[in-house]
Parts: structure tokens; sequence; C-alpha cells
């Protein structure tokens, strides 16, 4: 469901002063007459206990007039809540002034049956609102935003408003979308659209068909629903899994229009610039083979050409000249794409823009044709091996052979190329594989150890991390380093600082960690009369999905792509006879394994451990073999030995005690879950790595 109010609190504002145009394009006037005026019950049969914030939403009314390029809004809120004030009494508007008009046609509040009129023109004040500032994304919207007095618990909130003008980018095509409920119940949701050509349309989560009606060769098509039931939303869903009640509705016949469309919107090549051409050659010079050359382009663009989005109006949609975006050398995505095409094809290699989705990719299929439906842009390539690549000019700091360079999971993809009539799904080809080398030195029984830790990273791994130690001193990755034991041991002491290592040609890179762990041995919650230690192969902890339902409606998110090995080498004070154990998990989603061996003769535990996803998400007829597999993980990912208080004072003291007493350490095997909320240093890399 669209929002049309946003609290003041959350949102994050980009002052600057407001010109008299702007003022300017906010009139107030009397409703359009073609708008369908709506009722709504100021008591809805809604449970009050589901309603957050304070603020029961009585009816939010969408409706389009496609050629009259005008799109009405409704809100009627009640305040259910002396909490709800807050939100209530701040009407927040966006619109684009470099397309766009803002027409106010009512603000009033309902007190026990009485209307009282709040709009009043000279209250509004528009500021440009830079949401994703720290993106580095400036897309030039305004909010227009009035506070209201005297606003109360009980009062209903009645605002109407049109915004007038789409964006020419768009040649005079529509598309929009919208939904049937919300994520806490509604009174009355009414979504309403007038054209006079043909839409498509279609609806998830639904089977909801619109009242369909014509007079004066408009076509109205009108969807409605009241008392709407919350989505179902459980607990780690993907990304791109929607579970609202969507409608989408388009003009585009299918996606080669829209292809056809980016073809026009991608096409000022013509007139580049000596200086781009120079630039170009002194690539086609310094480099022989195809691969060199594709490899140093887009090292340029993504290393040299900073970036920068001015996105208002058609620069949503359209790139800059690439000798433009290569002149003032910083550009968004588009522009960055649409550069480093243009950079390959005048080197004779086939390149070309690629439209993606960061959120709903997995999902494009399930969406009807629209450029709308697009966030970012890419760039695919065909080399002369007819090797299909992916590049994100976007990213900084890749490393690795041109075809082996780490793209994102961002799922389907619709390229910009003549003759393209679907999406295309995007393989992912790099496995992340992350290594983790322990080496642990009990050297007495409850007495500080040791850790000797080897971490390497590779490709898109080896890429985030990079990254990261870019951005931080030695002094931050050491203090971050050690916080991210100091959540697992306690009295973590730093060695000598940690040694980086990064193979820019291989993309790998080499961590060592060195510490000192004073209380490595710890009371057993079970039983405080034995000691023990625990060993959990944390490389992979951080990236299993332990489930805690056991039934699923919706499909359940993995961290992918993802391979993780992680070996721990266990030197103990004493001789111990420990069993060999071996632990296969083959399932449809993932493959583990566990080894553990004991070298008798030097005294030292070996386990080795692994996993990796074979997919993105469980669907729901898998789900059932998931968590059982995963479970069966959860008992026996982490080794814990223990001993009785009593003999450990006795075995450092004489070690021949160990035989005569018979007591030995046991070895068992138990799960361990890593707290909620808890920030560990691998965390870093889990908020720019889709779950899908």
């Amino acid at each position: 469901m669209k929002v049309f109010s946003t609290p003041l609190l959350f949102c994050l504002f980009f002052f600057v002063s407001t010109t008299d145009s702007a003022i300017a394009q906010i009139k107030v006037s009397q409703t359009p007459s073609w708008v369908k005026i709506q009722s709504y019950e100021p008591k809805p049969e809604i449970d009050i206990n589901e309603i957050s914030y304070g603020l029961l939403t009585l009816l939010s009314d969408e409706q389009v007039h496609v050629p009259r390029e005008e799109k009405y809004a409704r809100l009627v809120r009640k305040i259910s809540d002396n909490v709800g004030i807050q939100e209530a009494s701040s009407v927040s508007i966006n619109y684009d002034p470099t397309y766009q008009k803002l027409i106010i046609h009512d603000i009033k509040v309902i007190r026990q049956g009485k209307s009282v009129n709040k709009l009043n023109i000279n209250n509004f004040q528009t500021i440009r609102q830079e949401s994703n500032a720290e993106s580095y994304i400036y897309d030039g919207s305004l909010n227009a935003i009035a506070n209201l007095s005297d606003i109360r618990k009980g009062d209903i909130i009645d605002m109407s408003y049109t915004i007038k003008g789409f964006n020419p980018i768009h040649n005079g095509h529509f598309a929009t979308s919208s939904s049937l409920n919300d994520y806490e119940p509604v009174g009355k949701i009414n979504f309403n659209i007038i054209s006079d050509t043909k839409l498509f349309y279609k609806i998830l989560n639904s089977d909801q068909e619109p009242e369909i009606s014509s007079n004066n060769g408009y076509t109205s098509y009108n969807w409605q629903a009241t008392n709407t039931d919350k989505p179902l939303l459980e607990e780690n869903m993907p990304y791109w899994y929607v579970p609202y009640k969507s409608i989408f509705v388009t003009d585009f016949e299918d996606w080669e229009q829209v292809v056809n469309w980016g073809l026009d919107i991608y096409n000022d090549e013509k007139n580049m610039s000596q200086e781009l051409k120079a630039k170009i050659e002194e690539i086609k010079t310094s480099y022989d083979s195809e691969g060199q050359r594709i490899s140093s382009a887009l090292k340029f663009v993504q290393d040299e050409i900073r970036y920068l989005g001015l996105e208002s109006g058609i620069g949503a949609y359209k790139p800059f000249s690439p000798s433009q975006v290569y002149q003032q050398r910083y550009g968004d995505c588009k522009d960055k794409s649409f550069l480093l095409v243009s950079m390959l094809r005048n080197m004779g290699i086939q390149a070309y823009p690629a439209l993606v989705n960061t959120t709903f990719g997995e999902a494009l299929h399930e969406f009807l044709p629209t450029p709308k439906t697009f966030d970012h842009v890419v760039v695919k390539v065909i080399d002369s091996l007819d090797n299909h690549l992916f590049y994100d000019p976007t990213r900084t700091n890749q490393f690795g052979s041109y075809d082996n360079i780490p793209f994102p999971n961002y799922g389907k993809t619709l390229v910009i190329k003549k003759g393209v009539k679907g999406l295309e799904q995007i393989e992912t080809k790099n496995e992340d594989l992350v290594e983790v080398f322990d080496i642990f030195d009990l050297k007495k029984i409850n007495e500080p150890g040791e850790l000797y830790s080897t971490t390497v990273f590779r490709d898109e791994e080896a890429d985030i991390m990079r990254n990261y130690f870019k951005s931080n001193s030695l002094s931050t990755l050491s203090k971050n380093f050690k916080s991210y034991y100091d959540n697992y041991y306690n009295g973590v002491e730093i060695l000598k600082d940690p040694v980086i290592r990064d193979d820019s040609i291989a993309n790998k890179i080499t961590v060592e960690e060195f510490y000192k762990i004073n209380e490595l041995w710890t009371p057993m919650i079970e039983n405080k009369d034995n000691i023990g230690v625990e060993f959990a192969p944390l490389n992979l902890v951080e990236v299993l999905r332990f489930p805690t339902e056991k039934t699923r409606k919706t499909p359940f998110a993995l961290y992918y792509p993802t391979h993780r090995k992680h070996k721990m080498t266990i030197k103990l004070p004493q001789r111990w006879n420990l069993n060999r154990d071996k632990i296969n998990i083959n399932s449809k989603n993932f493959d583990f394994s566990l080894s553990s061996r004991m070298n008798s003769t030097k005294d030292i535990l070996y386990l080795d451990y692994e996993y990796k996803n074979k997919t993105g998400y469980v669907n729901t007829s898998d789900y059932d073999e998931y968590y059982r597999d995963i479970k069966k993980i959860e008992g026996a990912i982490a080794y814990y030995i223990y001993i009785p208080k009593t003999m450990a004072a006795l075995n450092n003291l004489d070690n021949s005690l160990i035989g005569s007493y018979a007591i030995k350490l046991i070895l068992v095997i138990f799960g361990i879950l890593v707290a909620a909320g808890i920030v560990i240093f691998f965390a870093i890399k889990r908020s720019n790595k889709k779950s899908y």
C-alpha cells in the first residue's frame, strides 16, 4: 500500500532554502471532478490490539487518471492512542518539482462528529528530502511539510491531494503498483485507474479481479478491500519474497517493449570526446588480450569514476553521455555502466546495459513489464569465447581474472540489447569460499591458552573485506578483531597485531591473528563441578540459518552463495584417547561435513568442518527436509571437553594420576547458537550480501 504521510522523526532530510518556483508548485483547489469520492466506516471491524503506533487507517484511497497525468490520494486515519499524535500531527507529501505539481484539496480534523478545517497553504514549507544522501544519491524531490496544531487522541485526520505530472522519460507509457493490505489491518483500501488505452494487470497472493467499467472512451479498473488482514510474515523470509496482496498495472505488452524503450535511452554515444577516445586507445594499445582490456576498462570505471547520483526527473532513468561522465569523473550506476559499455564497444567487445532490482531480483518474473521495476544498472559482456559475463561498475577494489570477477546475487536481469524478449537469470559462478585455520594451544588444564587463527577470504568475500580494510586503520581493525572473540571468550588479550596479506591476482585476502585467552576453561552449565572448553566453528555458525518453527508457509532465506571451511588444531595438555567421528549431511539445499581425529602421539585433536549452500532459499515443499537436516547440524556443531575440577587440580600436579584414577577428558557433542544481537567481526560482510 502506498504511504502518503511520513513521521518526521524517522526521516533523514537534507535542508536547503526553498525557491519561489518550488512554493508556487503547491496549489489549493477542490477535488477533481473525475475522482470518485469514497466513504469509510469510522468504527471498522478491526481488532484494535492489532494496531501499532496509535494510528488506525480508516481509508487509503489512490486514484489515477492516466490521460490527465494525475494521481489523487486520500488518507483517513484515527488516533487510537496518544502515541499516534506525533505522527498524525505531521503532514508530509513528496513530489518531484522538475515535472510535477502538488495540489492540496483537504486537511481536516473530525472530533466528536464535528469537522475542523486545518488546511492553510501558508503553513506549508518545502524542503529537499535526500533519504539516500549517505549513499551519494540525490533525487531532487521535495517534501511539502505542515505541522497541524491541536491534535488529540480520538481525532480523525482526513487529508487528500493530487500530484499532477508523469515523468516524461517514459514517453507516454504508464505503469504503477499498489496493494490490498498493509502490515496491519486497514478499514478500507480503494485503488482506481482510469485509462484511454488498454492496461494489463496482475495481483499476487489474491485472486480478486477488478471491477472494470467504460464511459466516454475511458476504462476504469477498480479494486477495493475492507477490514483487511495482515500478510503472513515469517522470520527469515527472502528479501525478494512479496507477502502482500500486490497489484501490478502496466501498458507495456511484454519485456521486449521495455527493451526497445531502453534502446532509446542508452543511445548517446555519438560525438565522443577526444579525451575519452584517447583513454580507450590507451587501454587498447597497452593490452593485447581481450580479457586484459575488459579488466582495465572495468577497473578504470570502478575506481577512477566516483559514485554520485543526481537523479531528479529524467535523470532517474537516462544516463549522462559517456564523454560527460568521463570528463566530470563521477556518475551513478547508469552513468558508470553506460560509460563502461561505450568504452568496451569501441574496443570491439560486445557490451550492454543490464537492468536489475537489487531487492526483488529473484521474483521479477512475477512482475509485469515496466522500467519502473528496476533500481540498478549493471553491464553484461559477451567475450569472443561466448562467455556471458556480468559486472557491477559501482563496486570498487575488485580483483581477479576478467572471467571470474565477483558479481552480486541480483537474480534476474533485463539486458538492453536489440532482440531480447525476456528476463535472463544471472547464474552465480563464485563460491565465495572462506577458510579458517585455528590452532588452540591448551598448555595446562584450567589455565590460559593461546589461539593462532588464519582466515582466507576469496571472491566476493575478499572484495568486501578489502573495502573494509581500506576504510579502517590497523588499530581499529585490531580492536574489532579482538571484539569478535570477546563475544565468545573471556579475558582475550592481543599477543601481536594482525597480519593482512592481499593477493590481488588470485583475489584472496589472508588475515592472521594472535591471542591469549585467560579464561578459556569455564564451568559447565549443566554441572558446576566440571570445567571444560568449547570449540565451535564460528566461521560456519555465522552463516548457518537455524529456524525456530517446524512448519513453514513462505520460503526460508539462506546466506547465499557461501562455502565455508573451518579446521581446528587443538594441542591438548595431556594424552587422552578420543574416538574418531565423521558426519556427512547431503541435503537438497546444502552439504555439511564434520570429522574429528586424535593424534595420540602428539596429543593433538583435529576438527574439520565444511558447509556449502546449493540454493539461496528453501522452498516450502523442501522445508521439512531442511528442518530435519539443519537440526542435525545444530546437534553436532560444537565440541566440548571437560573434566571434574578436583581431577583438574590433581592433573596439573602429577600427570601419572590420570592413569591411576582412570580419569580422562570426555568428548561430547552438543548444539551451539549465537545469541541474537551479538555484533561480531564477520557480521560486517552480512550486511553487504543478500540472503536470497
